[in-house]
């Protein structure tokens, strides 16, 4: 069994649910029912920041060296937090009820998001002004987003496909999954290929860069979640949150699956990142955060 380290975040009841790593070394958090986001700053301690009553921070992305993008999804607003960590810039949703979700910083200063109440893409620009983008059909509840610098790639839950964006506001294109797949998490691995957590068929898919799909299943009743792509990892591999199994798992791009148990005091990974030192870290909603240092690996 891998040594993974657990370490206990905000209050009983708060969910860890989403998680980014930053290359000043830290680690933030979204505490999707205390209405916090939470640091783990490089040398271990912690600081949270309250986002005020009825907020849920959902989705969060690293941005620059030190500061993330995090969706509010009650309160239909999109905030760049700095280490303190403080808020530096706030963008709302022009569409009441938007509900963002998922959340990627390109890296050219742009961050895209999903909208779950208005099945839409939405951006906010460099100056902060924001874009929706409606996605068709009107019911494919947009969920997580992934970016590979100059494209956007993003799944629709609810009828089974991933949509695929080249350019800032070109048309969508669908890759259709097999029926009954409900695509969660999506990852762009270091070679190119796109990989989705599918919840419902406990599998994977695999998207080459020609398009192909390759689907690699998993234990019945593994929920694969999150999918985060792993910076020191050339080969293409990716790292998964298995809710059902309660474990991570390392898959490689031929589709071989490792999986590293987590300890049975805590439950149920969702968020996932891998730091750039390779360092691997899942928000367990029971409470804590997990890490899986490289040599442990």
């Amino acid at each position: 069994m891998s040594a993974v380290a657990i370490l206990p975040v905000g209050d009983e009841g708060d969910g860890p649910y989403a998680v980014a790593a930053t290359e000043d070394g830290a680690v933030w958090f979204t505490l999707v029912h205390g209405g916090r986001v939470g640091r783990r700053d490089a040398d271990g301690s912690l600081s949270y920041l309250a986002l005020g009553a009825g907020s849920q921070p959902s989705g969060i992305a690293a941005a620059t060296e030190s500061t993330v993008w995090v969706t509010d999804t009650t309160g239909d607003r999109l905030m760049l937090l700095g280490p303190g960590p403080r808020i530096l810039a706030e963008a709302a949703t022009p569409t009441k009820g938007a509900q963002p979700f998922g959340v990627v910083a390109p890296g050219d200063g742009t961050a895209w998001f999903t909208e779950l109440g208005g099945n839409a893409l939405g951006r906010v620009g460099i100056l902060g002004a924001v874009d929706e983008f409606p996605v068709a059909p009107a019911d494919a509840m947009v969920s997580m987003i992934a970016s590979t610098g100059d494209s956007l790639w993003f799944t629709m839950n609810a009828v089974d496909a991933l949509g695929h964006v080249r350019g800032g506001d070109a048309a969508i294109a669908v890759t259709e999954l097999p029926a009954g797949s409900g695509p969660v998490g999506i990852a762009v691995a270091e070679d190119g290929a796109v990989w989705a957590a599918l919840i419902r068929s406990d599998s994977l898919a695999r998207v080459a860069k020609d398009g192909s799909v390759r689907i690699v299943g998993l234990a019945v009743g593994a929920k694969p979640h999150a999918v985060a792509s792993d910076p020191t990892d050339d080969s293409g591999g990716v790292w998964v949150s298995v809710w059902g199994a309660n474990a991570l798992a390392h898959v490689s791009a031929e589709g071989q699956v490792r999986l590293h148990p987590l300890p049975d005091d805590v439950a149920e990974p969702h968020g996932l990142t891998v730091a750039p030192d390779g360092t691997v870290w899942t928000a367990l909603e029971s409470g804590a955060l997990a890490s899986l240092s490289p040599r442990e690996r």
